[in-house]
């Protein structure tokens, strides 16, 4: 368990196409009595070194003692299943961010299903 930046969910579909862009969100709970500044980053398990991040325009917020936060993210899926793996800091009064909790779910890739369109072939006659 966390110290103060505890990750309580991460939010994913649980399969995506290959070069979808997936939104995620990862809920992250202030365990501490009073606010502090939580960040929160992530990258992508899948057999690539090193690790490719996670977007996440905004990344820390001052989140009030007991409080839950979410962060909003978003990747591009690759052409494999992928594992998300979640990571949580709080600021210190030292100036230091500080690594607290991590989580991680996995996405499997979707297969693709061939659309099938209603061809039909016209009447014609030979002139």
């Amino acid at each position: 368990m966390a110290q103060y930046a505890d990750i309580i969910e991460i939010i994913a579909p649980s399969q995506a196409a290959s070069g979808s862009m997936v939104d995620i969100t990862i809920r992250v709970k202030n365990t501490y009595s009073g606010a502090i500044a939580i960040m929160m980053g992530g990258a992508l398990e899948y057999g690539v070194s090193p690790w490719p991040g996670i977007d996440v325009p905004e990344n820390w917020a001052n989140v009030d003692g007991g409080a839950v936060h979410s962060f909003s993210g978003f990747f591009m899926m690759p052409d494999a299943r992928v594992t998300i793996h979640a990571y949580s800091y709080w600021y210190g009064a030292d100036g230091y961010w500080h690594f607290d909790d991590e989580m991680t779910k996995t996405i499997n890739l979707s297969a693709l299903t061939p659309q099938v369109s209603e061809f039909k072939i016209a009447d014609f006659y030979k002139v």
